[in-house]
């Protein structure tokens, strides 16, 4: 796995754009996740018949995404997710323009799939099939790609920058299936070529599927945990002639150095094994000496939309982690920088509260590594929080003890800058895992600003909450390792 730096995080927070396939751009973040089959590029996205995109990036157990686009009147800009393209105007509604998006990989291909609800489809600009034609005046989903995270600063459409088309560009299809790959360098197009995409209208009438194979080679072949240069537009032409509005996830069409950061995932972590830290809320350097930071800001974690917006600035819900094992438990440290401390939904010293709606620490666990689509069977596995105020829950993973020599135990301690959580989790509540073996695993943070009201953000390490599928690996290693020495700041 590879993580932010404390001095990658100075580096993002004076805006210095990044090139290459380690370091994290100051944009957003995703996860693609491994497929086990391919699923069939029809233009229906199969979320209840079996496909693998059940197992994609964004999946969620409800068959909807966590990686969306939506609208919200209560926003500035009313987007909710993503942002308006230059010279457009908000839609008037979801039903108007809004979509979703999920992501998946295997060696040969990524695969993305984009969900748009849009109630007026037109296509009177490029034909249905044809190729390099006004696409962007049609209703119709564009993906970007800037395989090598190279950052190429300048708008570029000439399809013939080897800067941009070389390891990427951008890639086109139409509500009625014209295709665009000017912009890509006209790599190929075609169900045996370079990439392909077919888009089919709903049934309902609530607007249309896109389905996109893009091959490895075509945009230099990342790896699993390597960061590659991503966003998605999506045109709307309500009334001919050419589009009215445009959505994008993040940044500016064309613009590479303005894209979000897209994981070939999951994440993964490597925990070393340990002397058992104490657990009292206070995080020691020297009790999880050889274990590597897990550094998250705003821009590098995945934000849960469904909670709210994902533009925050720096520091207003920033955390590291840390985890090592012994014979006996899993132990996780989190240092979480909040701005605000709220507490006021579930009193210090509770079990099974409303946590969700107050400042807290969520770790899961997928201990038998069984990629559940929901929170998994298992006796003990699931979910452990602890809030800024000392409450605790457990009931999502089948309520085991909690106690200082019991099934788990956490605690807490509030910091000049936000708070501290450690957890305990023995390795009799994991299903008595081994050394040398994985685990699902991921950290949630709620961030509560306002007494009375719910979470304004949930963010996340690798995927989604309660879903076991998308949850990123935890490694627990049979010895210690060594990484340089580390201090909170």
């Amino acid at each position: 796995m590879r993580t932010v730096s404390l001095a990658c995080a100075l580096l993002l927070a004076s805006g210095v754009a990044f090139a290459d396939r380690a370091m994290y751009d100051p944009t957003k973040t995703q996860a693609a996740m491994p497929l086990s089959t391919p699923p069939t590029i029809d233009g229906v996205i199969d979320l209840a018949g079996g496909e693998s995109w059940i197992y994609a990036g964004g999946a969620k157990a409800d068959g909807t995404s966590y990686w969306k686009v939506v609208s919200d009147l209560n926003l500035d800009d009313e987007i909710r997710g993503g942002m308006l393209g230059a010279g457009t105007e908000a839609p008037i509604d979801d039903t108007d323009l809004s979509f979703q998006i999920w992501a998946g990989h295997d060696s040969n291909y990524l695969y993305i799939a984009v969900r748009v609800w849009d109630d007026f489809i037109e296509t009177d600009s490029a034909a249905a099939g044809s190729a390099n034609g006004s696409t962007w005046e049609d209703d119709s989903v564009e993906v970007f790609i800037d395989g090598d995270n190279s950052n190429f600063p300048t708008r570029d459409t000439t399809g013939t920058n080897p800067e941009v088309v070389g390891t990427g560009g951008q890639y086109v299809i139409t509500a009625n299936n014209a295709y665009r790959e000017a912009e890509a360098g006209n790599p190929g197009y075609g169900p045996n070529a370079a990439w392909y995409a077919l888009t089919t209208l709903r049934a309902d009438g609530t607007g249309y599927d896109a389905e996109f194979r893009i091959s490895m080679d075509i945009i230099g072949n990342p790896e699993r945990g390597d960061i590659i240069g991503f966003t998605v537009a999506v045109n709307e032409d309500d009334f001919g002639g050419g589009n009215q509005r445009q959505l994008i996830w993040v940044g500016s069409t064309h613009v590479e150095e303005s894209y979000g950061n897209l994981v070939i995932g999951p994440r993964r972590y490597v925990a070393p094994k340990t002397s058992a830290p104490t657990i009292d809320g206070v995080i020691n350097a020297s009790e999880y000496a050889g274990a590597e930071e897990i550094a998250m800001n705003t821009y590098t974690v995945l934000h849960n939309i469904d909670y709210g917006n994902d533009e925050w600035p720096l520091g207003d819900h920033d955390f590291s982690a840390w985890v090592v094992h012994d014979d006996e438990a899993v132990y996780v440290a989190v240092n979480v920088i909040d701005d605000i401390l709220s507490n006021d939904s579930a009193a210090p010293g509770t079990e099974d509260g409303n946590t969700w709606e107050d400042d807290a620490v969520e770790i899961f666990f997928d201990a038998d590594y069984s990629k559940d689509r929901g929170r998994g069977a298992g006796e003990y596995e699931g979910q452990y929080v602890f809030t800024a105020n000392g409450a605790w829950r457990d009931n999502e993973a089948n309520n085991p003890l909690f106690g200082e020599n019991d099934d788990w135990f956490a605690a807490h301690s509030v910091t000049d800058s936000g708070y501290q959580v450690e957890f305990k989790v023995t390795k009799f509540a994991l299903f008595d895992v081994a050394d040398g073996s994985m685990m699902g695993f991921n950290i949630s943070i709620d961030d509560e600003d306002v007494p009375g009201e719910n979470a304004k953000i949930q963010i996340l390490w690798n995927g989604f909450a309660h879903v076991e599928s998308t949850y990123g690996d935890l490694v627990l290693s049979p010895g210690g390792s060594s990484v340089g020495e580390w201090s909170l700041h």
